[in-house]
C-alpha cells in the first residue's frame, strides 16, 4: 500500500517511476558503503509507516530523495542518515498530513549534539517541497525567561544555567501544544542560547499554522524510574563516581520529570535517535558549542562546558535515556553512523 501526500500527484509519480527498479531487490537501488544497518528491520519500519519497501524506494528515487533540500542538510551528512532516518521520518510526517481530521504531534528524542536541530531544519524545508507546513520546535524554546531560569537553576551541583528538567515553562508548553491541537495555530517562544554570553534568554516568538508539529529534546520521553540510584547500573560506571550532592539532586530531577509526563502523553509518535554509547554525547556537545562559538561568538566554554557535560552524564539516570517509550528507534554509534533501525518494543 502506498501513502502519498495529498499534495503529490500520484499519476505523475507512476509515470515518472523507472520500472527498471522493480526488477531488482528494492535495496539494491540504494546500496552504498554508508548504508550498513540491517535491512530486514528497516523494511519492517517502512511497513509500520505505511510503505512497501519497493514502493517507498521507487518514490524517493523518482523524487531525487538523496538530494532533497540538500542546502539544508548539515555539512557531511551521509547517505545512511538520508535513507535511514530523514526520508523515513519525512514519509511518516507526510502520511500523518493526509488525515485532515486529526493533527499529529511527533517527538524526536536524542542526546545533546546528536543533530536534532539540523534534522529539524531539513524536515521543515523538505516538507515545503511537497507543499506541507511542518514546524519543529525544541522543548528548549520553552526555557523559562532569564530571571526565572536563573532562580530555577540555582543550587544545582553542576552550576549549569539550563538544560535540566525544571528549567522549562511546562504550563506554557502544554498550552501551546493544546492550542495547536484545537485550532491549528501555534504560538511558541524562541530561545537563543548565545544570549547573555552563552547563558541564553528568550527572544520573540514563533507564530504559524503547521500541518504537522514536531517537538524535540534531549530527554523527551524520559520518565522517572523507581529507586534510580540503586537500579541504574549503567551509571555505576560514571567516573568519577556520583557525589552525595549529585545523588540528592538526581532524586530531585526524578520528581521534576513527573511534571513533563502530561506533555509526553500528548505526543502521538516518538522517534528515538539512540546512541549505543551514552558517552558519545559528550564529544557531540563539545562540537556543538565550538560551532556556536564560531558562528555566534558565544557558547559554553572551559569549566562551564565541563560542568554541562558532567550534568548530561549524571542528572538523569542513563537507564531512563536508553529506555524511552518510543515508536521507532534509530540506533547510532559514536560517529553518528546508523547501525540499526527498528520498531520499539518499549
Amino acid at each position: 500500500m502506498v501513502y502519498i501526500c495529498a499534495r503529490v500527484d500520484k499519476e505523475k509519480y507512476l509515470k515518472k517511476m523507472s520500472f527498471s527498479y522493480l526488477n531488482k531487490s528494492p535495496f539494491e537501488c540504494i546500496k552504498h558503503p554508508d548504508i550498513s544497518f540491517p535491512l530486514d528491520s528497516f523494511e519492517t519500519l517502512l511497513l509500520d509507516i505505511g510503505w512497501d519497501a519497493s514502493d517507498w524506494i521507487n518514490f524517493w528515487l523518482t523524487h531525487n530523495g538523496k538530494n532533497l533540500a540538500a542546502s539544508s542538510l548539515a555539512s557531511g551528512t551521509k547517505l545512511d542518515w538520508i535513507w535511514g532516518l530523514a526520508l523515513p521520518l519525512l514519509s511518516d510526517v507526510m502520511r500523518s498530513a493526509l488525515d485532515k481530521n486529526k493533527r499529529t504531534l511527533f517527538g524526536i528524542s536524542a542526546l545533546p549534539g546528536c543533530g536534532k536541530t539540523s534534522l529539524g531544519n531539513w524536515l521543515e524545508d523538505a516538507a515545503k517541497l511537497f507543499n506541507l507546513s511542518v514546524k519543529v520546535v525544541s522543548i528548549d524554546d520553552f526555557y523559562l525567561p532569564a530571571k526565572e531560569l536563573d532562580i530555577a537553576m540555582k543550587g544545582n551541583p553542576w552550576c549549569v544555567p539550563r538544560g535540566l528538567p525544571g528549567s522549562h515553562s511546562i504550563e506554557l508548553l502544554e498550552e501551546s501544544v493544546d492550542n495547536w491541537f484545537a485550532s491549528g495555530f501555534l504560538k511558541a517562544p524562541k530561545f537563543d542560547k548565545a544570549l547573555r554570553n552563552g547563558l541564553g534568554d528568550r527572544y520573540g516568538c514563533t507564530e504559524c499554522n503547521p500541518d504537522v508539529l514536531i517537538l524535540e529534546g534531549w530527554f523527551l520521553g524520559c520518565e522517572p524510574i523507581e529507586s534510580s540510584l540503586n537500579k541504574d547500573l549503567i551509571s555505576r560506571k560514571i567516573k568519577p563516581k556520583l557525589t552525595n550532592e549529585e545523588k540528592m539532586y538526581r532524586e530531585k530531577v526524578q520528581l521534576l520529570l513527573l511534571k513533563y509526563l502530561s506533555t509526553w502523553q500528548k505526543i502521538n509518535r516518538i522517534w528515538h535517535i539512540k546512541s549505543n554509547n551514552l558517552t558519545s554525547s559528550l564529544e557531540w556537545k563539545v562540537q556543538q558549542e565550538m560551532h556556536m562559538m564560531e558562528t555566534r561568538g558565544a557558547s559554553l566554554t572551559g569549566d562551564s562546558l565541563n560542568s554541562f557535560l558532567r550534568m548530561i552524564q549524571c542528572a538523569i539516570p542513563q537507564q531512563s535515556l536508553m529506555e524511552i517509550k518510543s515508536d521507532i528507534v534509530i540506533e547510532i554509534d559514536k560517529s553518528r553512523k546508523i547501525i540499526n533501525t527498528y520498531l520499539s518494543s518499549t
